[in-house]
């Protein structure tokens, strides 16, 4: 058989090719490898602005979510502490729990009757109340212990109205008021300060709060003064309770809906407002929770099974939800949209990498046509169908692969120099040609390996399957009517 080939290769390989054989190989080469250019550069900055988004969703919000379930909320862990005394009959959060001596703060010689109609204890083997929340966070210590990459804090979420003054030297002073929504500060999320801005304030009066970036156009500035409102129950009605703040700095909110209408604010005081009203988040976020921070994002699924399996283990698991970024409410349809697209730029690329290696079959086709008499003469000499058609259809798969190798070089060279040509692209148009806002500060540079192996598999194959039908035309060729006729 290799014999046969290299016999072939001999007769068939021109000295001297016509100029529309030339012209259409070259052709052929240029459409392919523009293409595959084409596709590796929109897969490539599609997957890594994808990227850099989950990298901002989960910045502050980690990739990972455990929140109480239902179950947690109707058990009589939670529901004793609005009648034990000792808690001061007022229901605790997951960080108060944690902090807390006793998982029971109840005392039957002092507090309130139980309520008949309240599930029974959950109670383990020696007849102690099963904690849910020192539990969970026994579980992640040990799950931290084996990955040490990983980290863990309970957040909370609430809301106020927030006042702030500005100085103006000319203007006089002025005010904001905007409604805000407050989360606890995290100080162990390894991403926050990256998130933050440097503060050169001075320190003011009250718990240091850190605002959205945008504040700042508003002209806030560190060291402003300000307070937070919100509505407390009393025996007659509700009345305002305001507690003092001053602008500590400013962060990076990225592109979470409510981004820019949260503030950072140390944990006494989302804990002082929890304890007067219950706060709904708009985003569908658990105004209460657990937030796991990993170093990997790609691993967040297999880490969630990780979690799940120590809780039903631990048998907390009823209590509490695990999700992943991809679950949660705020980035499920940007996640969505970017798959979508993905795929459809995919489904284009190949439709579009089909019709350019439909250039291969008329190369190949005049090919045959012009080499009918050598393709005669080989079959004359024993060259089995086999050897003929090989030759053909490994000229289709050389030129994809030409074609494929040329094109990735070109991406290679583009993604390089991509931030210049951007720029270059936005000065001869006047203005921004990418919005910050959307595509960041920097765009995508390195080649993404799913795109590659994509089209260095596709492109082969589309030229091989190409180069059949001429490779099937020329091993059909009649040595005897041909040598006749020629």
């Amino acid at each position: 058989m290799f014999l046969e080939l290299q016999i072939a290769l001999r007769y068939l390989v021109p000295r001297r090719r016509s100029l529309s054989t030339a012209l259409i190989t070259l052709v052929s080469l240029f459409v392919i490898s523009l293409v595959v250019w084409l596709t590796l550069v929109f897969l490539s900055v599609t997957q890594g602005m994808e990227k850099n988004w989950v990298q901002k969703l989960t910045a502050l919000h980690a990739p990972i979510r455990i929140s109480p379930t239902e179950a947690y909320y109707t058990s009589y862990f939670y529901r004793i502490d609005s009648i034990a005394s000792a808690s001061g009959c007022a229901l605790k959060t997951i960080g108060e729990k944690r902090e807390a001596l006793e998982s029971d703060a109840y005392l039957e010689e002092w507090d309130w009757e139980i309520p008949t109609h309240w599930p029974a204890k959950n109670v383990d083997a020696k007849g102690s109340l099963i904690d849910p929340v020192k539990r969970i966070f026994q579980e992640l210590t040990a799950l931290q212990e084996e990955f040490p990459g990983i980290a863990f804090q309970d957040y909370e979420i609430s809301g106020a109205l927030l006042r702030l003054t500005i100085q103006r030297p000319k203007e006089g002073p002025s005010y904001v008021s905007q409604m805000t929504y407050l989360l606890s500060w995290m100080d162990q999320n390894p991403h926050l300060s990256d998130l933050l801005e440097e503060s050169k304030g001075p320190k003011g009066e009250g718990f240091p709060i850190f605002l959205p970036k945008s504040y700042k156009e508003q002209g806030v500035i560190p060291g402003a003064k300000g307070s937070l409102h919100f509505s407390a129950p009393t025996l007659g009605a509700s009345e305002e309770q305001k507690i003092g703040v001053h602008v500590a700095g400013f962060y990076d909110p990225g592109i979470i809906a409510t981004g820019h209408r949260s503030a950072l604010v140390p944990k006494e005081v989302t804990q002082a407002i929890a304890l007067n009203h219950q706060t709904f988040s708009p985003d569908g976020t658990p105004t209460n929770g657990i937030f796991v921070w990993i170093p990997n994002l790609q691993k967040s699924k297999e880490m969630r099974e990780k979690i799940e399996a120590r809780l039903e283990q631990a048998g907390i698991s009823d209590y509490w939800k695990v999700e992943t970024y991809e679950d949660f409410s705020f980035a499920r349809e940007l996640l969505h949209q970017f798959q979508s697209d993905r795929g459809l730029l995919l489904l284009i690329a190949s439709i579009i990498l089909i019709v350019a290696c439909c250039n291969i079959i008329s190369l190949l086709v005049l090919l045959v046509n012009d080499r009918k008499k050598e393709i005669a003469i080989l079959q004359a000499m024993g060259a089995s169908f086999t050897a003929v058609s090989s030759i053909f259809a490994l000229s289709g798969l050389v030129l994809g692969m030409i074609g494929s190798l040329i094109g990735t070089g070109a991406a290679l060279l583009t993604l390089h120099y991509l931030e210049p040509l951007v720029a270059f692209l936005s000065k001869v148009q006047g203005k921004p040609l990418l919005n910050p806002a959307l595509f960041g500060g920097s765009l995508p540079k390195e080649l993404s390996g799913e795109a590659l192996f994509f089209i260095l598999l596709i492109t082969p194959l589309l030229s091989l399957a190409a180069g059949l039908i001429p490779a099937l035309k020329a091993g059909r060729v009649h040595p005897s009517h041909v040598l006749r006729t020629e």
